[in-house]
């Protein structure tokens, strides 16, 4: 049997086992040290068993895809010139923590969490600890040995970590509960969700591995699959060689320093850089700040956009109208409502003929416009799968509107 299909076995195994809860074992010395510190994990002690630990240091001037590490620095007092808010705003002196995971599976009280990396940024470099569980009778050991119990209010990144790495921390911390200190509330940046916000429509997939290749300038060579993780522990585990559990720890290493490199390549995004990303992007960041109430930086972006020309620029157009027809400019707002929507597809096109008839009728007072206006929502809504409540809409302002033009005629004869 190859080894790959050992591993497959060995995972099959993991999945069946049912989850039962089982006699803590004591912790005892693991038994293959002398093994394992050939990779460079160093077995340490403390007061609820072992675990072992690997520090990396890496210069300030490593370059990983396109970003030097000591970026970090540059985007952190940028962000402390601005005069706007955002989720990614923060400062050189916030503790910031670079986390990630390695896990023997997605969900259960049978899936433990036995890699932890944590990368800090010091004065003269960057540094990173892997922490490693000898084994499930050490996992006190090994979640104490983190020190993520320390800092009151740490500024966690992750990647997707919000929605799992961390659920999934805290759920191994519950477990041991009367043993451990508490696990503080942190602060997250997950640049998982900041990504998708960036870059919706715009990639066909969101795994780290695709934003490295397509936005990073980085592309893996050999990197271990992610479902074979959980086997190549528990077989590191048992026969005591961690050669392939080395390609781990290499994985979750990468893992880490993208996640620099992510928050100084996005942070640039959402600050300064005009050049270097396409329309879609630069209106999804239009957009994100419209949803965060940051309506002047929204508009710098969204009036990027829409100095070009023609479809690619049409979402632009249709939110900044939107802000427009906010701010009391409706001239303008019908305006770029009128050049969007020919370019818009499904409910998006309806809503932008609706938002102009509606500054027609009521702002505008052009009735004639208001009705032509609502006639081509009509249109659109034959032609797209729209909700029951907008087409209503439609044909009651259709209604209205032809009422209105009637008694206006009427006052216009009699006099």
């Amino acid at each position: 049997m190859s080894f790959e299909s050992k591993l497959l076995q060995m995972k099959g195994l993991l999945k069946k086992e049912p989850a039962k809860k089982q006699k803590a074992k004591a912790a005892e010395r693991p038994l293959h040290e002398p093994k394992w510190n050939r990779i460079g994990l160093e077995l340490k002690e403390n007061k609820f068993g072992f675990v072992f630990e690997k520090k990396i240091r890496y210069p300030l001037d490593l370059v990983h895809g396109k970003v030097t590490l000591n970026e970090l620095d540059r985007v952190l007092n940028a962000w402390g010139k601005m005069n706007f808010d955002h989720p990614f705003k923060l400062s050189p002196a916030d503790p910031i923590l670079f986390f990630d995971t390695e896990t023997t599976g997605l969900s259960g009280t049978g899936a433990y969490i036995f890699l932890v990396g944590l990368l800090v940024k010091k004065e003269t470099h960057f540094e990173m600890t892997q922490y490693i569980m000898p084994d499930p009778s050490h996992e006190a050991a090994f979640l104490y040995e983190t020190g993520l119990w320390k800092d009151e209010n740490p500024i966690i990144f992750s990647y997707n970590g919000k929605s799992f790495d961390w659920p999934q921390l805290m759920s191994r911390w519950t477990m041991h509960r009367n043993l451990l200190p508490k696990l503080p509330v942190p602060q997250q940046i997950d640049l998982f969700h900041g990504t998708k916000r960036i870059w919706k429509n715009e990639l066909e997939r969101m795994k780290l591995s695709t934003i490295e290749e397509e936005k990073l300038g980085f592309k893996r060579e050999g990197d271990v699959p992610g479902y074979l993780i959980p086997a190549i522990y528990l077989d590191a585990v048992k026969s005591g060689f961690p050669d392939a559990l080395e390609k781990v720890m290499f994985h979750n290493e990468l893992d880490i320093l993208s996640l620099v490199s992510l928050y100084v390549l996005a942070s640039d995004l959402l600050m300064e850089d005009f050049a270097s990303e396409t329309s879609g992007a630069y209106t999804n960041i239009g957009k994100w700040y419209a949803d965060l109430k940051q309506f002047d930086q929204s508009a710098i972006y969204l009036e990027h956009v829409t100095e070009q020309r023609g479809a690619q620029a049409a979402l632009a157009r249709y939110l900044l109208a939107i802000q427009k027809k906010r701010s009391g400019q409706p001239e303008e707002a019908v305006r770029l409502f009128k050049e969007a929507a020919p370019h818009l597809r499904g409910t998006v096109e309806v809503e932008a003929w609706i938002h102009a008839a509606k500054l027609y009728e009521h702002q505008l007072g052009n009735i004639e416009q208001a009705i032509i206006m609502t006639g081509f929502a009509k249109e659109a809504s034959e032609h797209t799968k729209i909700r029951n409540s907008l087409i209503l809409d439609i044909q009651k302002r259709q209604k209205r509107l032809e009422e209105k033009k009637k008694k206006k005629h009427l006052q216009v004869n009699k006099i």
